[in-house]
């Protein structure tokens, strides 16, 4: 067995933000200002699809800027159209082309009559079966059908917000922090995997054992104790064309990308989410479509009903509220960023 770090142009890549169409080929974008980056490069597109992303991406920028300038209690509602308008970008550019956007729905609804007190595990949201957030699902190929889903719920999945969550509520954290993630090969064999490091912490047969079944521990070395690796395997022959395998590896990724979730910031922060038997809590959806569903849910209540915001805002969920209007919409452009222009941004370090 001849194991050894997958190279690409003498790099080891990581795994990539994008879900779909990393390229592999690039360098990681550094710079201060994603929103800046993703704006030349629609630029450069040069086509109708190109132009009228831009006009989407210009607009939701001109409601991120508005945002930064609000208070908490109408933060919500610019934070939303910012949403729309990149999800819009995005779908314009990567999605379907002939969907005329401007008169497109939404995709969601708020379910008001259910909600008769302060707690949101009795908020509840729908999914409708046509509209932006309908094409952003399919997009992403996650579930793309009118079904309601509980605001608790949507928050319990998001990543981002998570240590909030299992505060405010008590329960057991739902995410695994990783590290290292990266590609393995066998020369032997000619064929690769991806591979990562559980976090110390976490390194226990109480977290490990509802770890993904699609994933199984390093055996082929004692001393990776904490390691764990994809089942799945994509071929990797060094002699092959080097298109053919950065095809494959293109094709892997979009396969196993749904299983990793990472939280915006200076460094790579990515984690795994348990697979834990009868919890039907635990949803399969990506980062983008829960923050566009609390942000919706979050701009009625504010624009409709700001009473019972401020009657949330004084209970016992508020900090997990807080914490997820003042970040979740920058996770929001990081990951709409890359899954436009299909590489890595990260910040440069410094601001202007």
């Amino acid at each position: 067995m001849a194991i050894k770090p997958l190279e690409i142009n003498s790099k080891v890549p990581h795994l990539m933000k994008p879900v779909t169409n990393a390229d592999y080929t690039a360098k990681t974008v550094l710079t201060n200002s994603a929103w800046e980056y993703v704006e030349l490069w629609l630029k450069r597109q040069k086509t109708n699809q190109g132009e009228r992303a831009l006009f989407y991406w210009k607009q939701a920028y001109n409601f991120f800027k508005a945002s930064e300038c609000l208070s908490i209690e109408s933060r919500p509602l610019t934070a939303y159209y910012c949403c729309l308008n990149a999800t819009k970008a995005l779908l314009k550019m990567k999605g379907n082309p002939t969907i005329n956007f401007d008169t497109l729905g939404h995709g969601i609804s708020s379910d008001r009559k259910q909600w008769n007190n302060n707690n949101i595990k009795y908020a509840k949201v729908i999914f409708l079966g046509s509209g932006v957030l309908f094409e952003l699902s399919r997009y992403l190929e996650e579930e793309a059908v009118k079904k309601k889903y509980s605001v608790y719920d949507l928050f319990y999945n998001l990543v981002c917000v998570h240590r909030a969550f299992s505060i405010t509520y008590q329960c057991a954290e739902l995410f695994i922090p990783i590290r290292d993630v990266r590609y393995i090969v066998d020369t032997n064999i000619k064929k690769g995997w991806i591979q990562f490091t559980v976090d110390e912490r976490y390194a226990n047969g109480n977290s490990l054992k509802y770890a993904p079944k699609q994933f199984e521990k390093v055996k082929y070395n004692s001393n990776l104790n904490y390691s764990m690796r994809n089942k799945r395997r994509f071929n990797w022959d060094i002699h092959e064309d080097k298109k053919l395998r950065l095809n494959n590896i293109s094709k892997y990724h979009n396969k196993v990308r749904k299983y990793f979730h990472y939280i915006f910031g200076d460094t790579r922060l990515w984690y795994l989410k348990k697979n834990i038997p009868l919890n039907n809590k635990i949803l399969n959806r990506n980062s983008l479509t829960l923050i566009f569903a609390i942000m919706h849910w979050l701009s009625e209540l504010t624009r409709y009903n700001p009473e019972k915001f401020e009657k949330i805002m004084n209970g016992k969920q508020n900090w997990l509220i807080c914490e997820f209007i003042n970040n979740a919409l920058y996770q929001f452009v990081d990951e709409i960023s890359c899954e436009i222009s299909c590489v890595d941004i990260m910040t440069s370090g410094y601001k202007k």
